[in-house]
């Protein structure tokens, strides 16, 4: 079969071609990536090499399994593909990190689809994923897919078999939720389905900042950086609803506060105020309107992004975690955009 292209008013889906090895190489040490499909780990370049230069290809003159590259704005930011058999076809795709949240997937798995039933005129398109994995579940239930039940052992990875969930999708059904939504109730705001936790704990693994396995308490040395985080983030949210000056003065305040450090270190105290900041801040989010959980996500995405070029990261002197140079900025803008339609 000839390759075409798909594409929308965002999204253009093309042959995957030589000049993307090294892209494709870089997506695919994504730990989600690895953690959830079955390319290779560790992933060297000549996996890459052979998935564009033989599978890609072969799956297309072969016509039973079609790849796209998923590009925005002429970067590749992932893959989607649909192999077919007798009438049927199965669904695949992954996407790079800084993507996630921002409804990518969503719009290149739509695009197949209406490929998959209108162009190759299949009868059903079926979904499978690893029991858990909630973020590929979303995208497919979105577009009207019925997960019909789990099956043991159905997936091999890595020679291990693992339990999966089956969902399918017939031609003529509605392209909407057949079925209200069965997994964490945050994936009704947060569009990577984990909770801000399970976003920090990945940050702390990706960047080796330390995670507590003892028990809780605030007497440590790096408490003091924690505090100046939280300071810097608080004046950047007065300086954002009152102006420059007034965020000044709270960072005047903070440098008082600190010079009057009597060493009290109050563990129960501290847990508590940690648990009543969390609480206000989504509560000021939600009476004005802003999807948090949303915005969360395209943050946590743009904060992987400062992984130094050699895969380490680059840090200060007290240890604050640096951006690097491929660093991305948070397109919280554009969040706060799809989110008002």
């Amino acid at each position: 079969m000839e390759p075409f292209t798909l594409r929308d008013d965002e999204l253009v889906l093309t042959l995957p071609t030589l000049a993307d090895v090294d892209r494709v190489t870089e997506l695919c040490q994504d730990p989600e990536i690895q953690r959830w499909t079955i390319v290779p780990s560790p992933y060297r370049r000549e996996d890459g090499e052979g998935f564009v230069g033989g599978f890609v290809p072969g799956g297309w003159e072969r016509g039973d399994n079609l790849t796209w590259g998923i590009r925005r704005g002429g970067e590749l930011v992932g893959m989607v593909g649909v192999s077919r058999a007798e009438g049927s076809g199965e669904i695949g795709y992954w996407l790079a990190p800084e993507a996630r949240g921002s409804g990518v997937t969503s719009r290149a798995v739509g695009l197949v689809l209406d490929a998959a039933f209108d162009r190759l005129g299949l009868d059903r398109v079926e979904w499978r994923a690893d029991v858990g994995n909630w973020p590929s579940w979303r995208v497919v239930w979105k577009h009207g897919f019925r997960k019909e039940g789990t099956v043991r052992g159905l997936g091999v990875k890595r020679g291990e078999r693992v339990d999966q969930w089956v969902g399918t999708l017939l031609a003529d059904d509605p392209r909407e939720p057949a079925a209200p939504w069965d997994g964490p109730p945050s994936w009704h705001a947060d569009p990577t389905g984990r909770d801000p936790e399970a976003l920090v704990r990945q940050f702390h693994e990706h960047f080796r900042v330390p995670i507590a396995d003892d028990a809780a308490s605030v007497d440590r040395d790096r408490v003091h950086l924690r505090m100046a985080l939280v300071a810097e983030e608080f004046a950047e949210l007065v300086t954002a609803v009152y102006g420059t000056a007034a965020g000044e003065e709270v960072a005047a305040g903070v440098e008082r506060a600190v010079a009057a450090d009597d060493a009290t270190r109050d563990t129960v105290g501290a847990a508590d105020a940690l648990a009543d900041l969390v609480y206000v801040l989504y509560g000021m989010a939600e009476e004005c309107g802003i999807p948090l959980p949303a915005v969360l996500a395209e943050v946590h995405a743009a904060n992987l992004s400062k992984l130094g070029p050699d895969g380490a990261p680059l840090l200060r002197a007290d240890g604050k975690v640096l951006k690097a140079q491929g660093y991305r900025p948070p397109e919280v803008a554009a969040v706060l955009a799809r989110h008002a339609r």
